[in-house]
């Protein structure tokens, strides 16, 4: 395979970001869809979330350019517009008509509060109630619910009690999926931990996302994201702050990174995996061939319009859809943003390398 060239890169990812750019709904929100399709090819409908639309503006922070400046500003309008008292957010916004029967959940908020503090905007402080939703074990409940024995936290009984305002809503919500009040995800977990940072506090956490990687438990650690590339992205992002925290857990990522290529470049099942693995070979400060292989995949699966193909990040299932039957989630632009941060990152790795050699 041929050198890829900073050309290449920085093409792929203008007209991505161009993509992205034109896509935006005014409102601030990225599109997503949910189907029950495998392949998202048909049975696809809007769902407005604010999940997706954080994710894509994280990625987005690794490229800096004037429209990226726009989005990430219309972005965060949308973000506070949906916020809650106690600086929290539902998976559904206001418009969507399931909004009142979801509770306010920690993967929602500390996503979207990790964008709103990257970028210095003033929202309340959720750390100590984000705290007080912890387990016996110190690992975070997923969902924002009353609990026994009552946290000692009054912001969080603000929150939480605003659940039981309809609590036959919120029972169906309970039935109709495959959500429980005692979540704890691991997915959830390595986003939470992301936001809060490693201290003594949450030191429990980084012990329990350590313990899934060498349990094998990265596909079935989470109901939502059944990928176990969706957690090597989310847990190799507190690599970022201490990788020596996590006892050696990077190299073992990478190894089965690596296990997982394909003979065309790509990693595990599609461009989506790919794309994710991509990020977190990078927070792993991996060298290896894998990664310029699965970016050259990345450069010849763009689409002409300059994004890249719908494919589901997160499902719910098999309730939420019926007998046997997953919703997955996902968009164009998701799968974009995801590229966006593997194409830049990856430019800008390469520039640093021929700078320092």
């Amino acid at each position: 395979m041929d050198i890829i060239k900073q050309s290449e890169l920085q093409k792929a990812v203008h007209q991505a970001i161009k993509f992205l750019h034109e896509q935006q709904l005014p409102s601030g929100e990225f599109r997503s869809y949910h189907s029950t399709h495998p392949t998202m090819e048909s049975d696809c409908q809007l769902d407005s979330t604010p999940f997706p639309t954080a994710l894509i503006v994280y990625s987005l922070g690794f490229h800096n350019s004037s429209k990226v400046d726009e989005m990430t500003s219309k972005a965060i309008r949308f973000f506070l517009k949906h916020m809650e008292k106690g600086g929290v957010w539902r998976y559904w916004t206001y418009k969507h008509s399931e909004h009142k029967r979801i509770p306010p959940d920690v993967d929602d908020t500390v996503c979207v509060s990790q964008v709103l503090r990257h970028h210095k905007i003033a929202f309340p402080d959720n750390r100590d109630l984000l705290l007080a939703n912890r387990n016996r074990e110190n690992t975070f409940y997923t969902w924002f619910v009353p609990r026994w024995p009552p946290p000692a936290n009054l912001s969080y009984w603000r929150v939480a009690l605003k659940t039981l305002l309809d609590p036959i809503s919120l029972y169906f919500f309970w039935k109709i999926t495959q959500a429980k009040p005692s979540d704890v995800d691991g997915a959830v977990n390595a986003n939470a931990l992301f936001y809060l940072g490693v201290n003594d506090t949450t030191k429990p956490v980084v012990d329990y996302l350590i313990g899934i990687v060498k349990e094998n438990r990265e596909g079935s650690c989470d109901k939502w994201h059944l990928s176990p590339f969706n957690l090597y992205y989310f847990l190799s992002r507190n690599f970022l702050n201490d990788v020596q925290l996590f006892d050696g857990i990077s190299d073992e990522i990478v190894a089965r990174i690596e296990k997982r290529s394909n003979e065309n470049g790509s990693i595990g099942n599609n461009l989506l995996e790919t794309a994710l693995a991509c990020c977190a070979l990078i927070n792993c400060q991996s060298s290896s061939p894998v990664l310029e292989r699965a970016i050259d995949f990345l450069l010849k699966t763009q689409n002409e319009s300059g994004s890249w193909q719908r494919i589901a990040m997160y499902y719910a299932g098999p309730n939420y859809g019926g007998p046997e039957q997953y919703f997955g989630w996902g968009s164009e632009e998701l799968t974009t943003g995801f590229c966006i941060e593997a194409l830049s990152r990856y430019s800008c790795r390469q520039e640093t390398l021929q700078i320092s050699s």
